[in-house]
């Protein structure tokens, strides 16, 4: 009784500090899963955040359910969602509006134009019904959702050639996620969805003229400076993105509900821990 008195009091930044499991872990079995991300490892901040989720988890386990994060394309490729909805890997790590094509309502759960900021985002996921909402659209992907990362508001992106009006939009093409670029088609551009690790060279070959990504800091650790020597800002299109953790539903089913709170508790943890990417 004590022991569980200090974990319910602690809460999981205690206990992670303590390095105390509760009693109740050592009668649960060994797990091992993959975490699929849709990010490469060099965006410490967003990537990171899996990373984050993944020791949480261990640590609240005592060891026993460990939880591998790989980068994208190394074991699924970099848009995870089919991966994840045919249990191909048992969560995975990703933008939503990576997948407006399948369905606009994917891009709510990250970003969409003059939309919610960072705390307006969690502040509607946690007390607003929005994580209700979201679980009742992922049923049918096989998916439970968390959020787990956000990057706050993003910027106008790297261009290979100076932007001086409107009509130098025209024909352009960009690499642009979700329903930002069904806007900016309406003045003439041209709209490619790639993950963040072909985007470099892309711009490179001039397979795409400009891209938008994050912010300085993401957006530097991926070099498009050396490519795209003209930068904007601000933007309208992403004003608090969100990132999430997917996972299969048939592995979240098959968690006892010891596992489960951690894998809740852990992925608060890493949502709150890497709330805001360094822009």
């Amino acid at each position: 009784m004590q022991r569980r008195s200090f974990v319910h009091g602690a809460g999981l930044a205690g206990v992670l500090a303590a390095g105390v499991a509760p009693a109740i872990v050592h009668a649960q079995a060994n797990i091992r899963w993959r975490l699929a991300s849709s990010f490469p490892k060099a965006l410490d901040t967003i990537y990171g955040s899996a990373e984050v989720f993944s020791k949480a988890v261990k640590d609240m386990s005592g060891g026993k359910f460990e939880i591998s994060v790989h980068a994208a394309g190394e074991l699924i490729p970099a848009l995870i969602v089919d991966g994840v909805q045919n249990a191909t890997v048992e969560c995975g790590q990703t933008a939503p509006y990576y997948f407006f094509g399948k369905d606009p309502t994917f891009a709510l759960d990250c970003a969409i134009p003059f939309g919610l900021n960072s705390r307006q985002m969690t502040s509607w996921m946690y007390e607003g019904n929005g994580l209700k909402l979201f679980r009742e659209f992922y049923a049918p992907y096989n998916i439970v959702n968390f959020p787990m990362g956000n990057t706050g508001a993003q910027m106008g992106g790297w261009y290979r050639k100076e932007i001086k009006s409107l009509a130098d939009i025209k024909g352009l093409k960009m690499r642009i996620a979700g329903l930002a670029g069904k806007v900016l088609e309406r003045l003439g551009l041209l709209t490619q969805s790639l993950p963040g690790g072909e985007v470099y060279q892309a711009l490179e070959k001039g397979t795409i003229d400009a891209t938008e990504w994050v912010g300085p800091y993401d957006d530097q650790k991926l070099e498009f400076n050396k490519v795209a020597p003209y930068y904007y800002y601000p933007a309208w299109w992403e004003g608090g993105t969100q990132v999430s953790l997917y996972i299969n539903s048939k592995a979240w089913a098959g968690l006892s509900p010891e596992y489960k709170a951690m894998v809740e508790n852990a992925a608060a943890h890493a949502h709150t821990v890497r709330g805001t990417a360094r822009c």
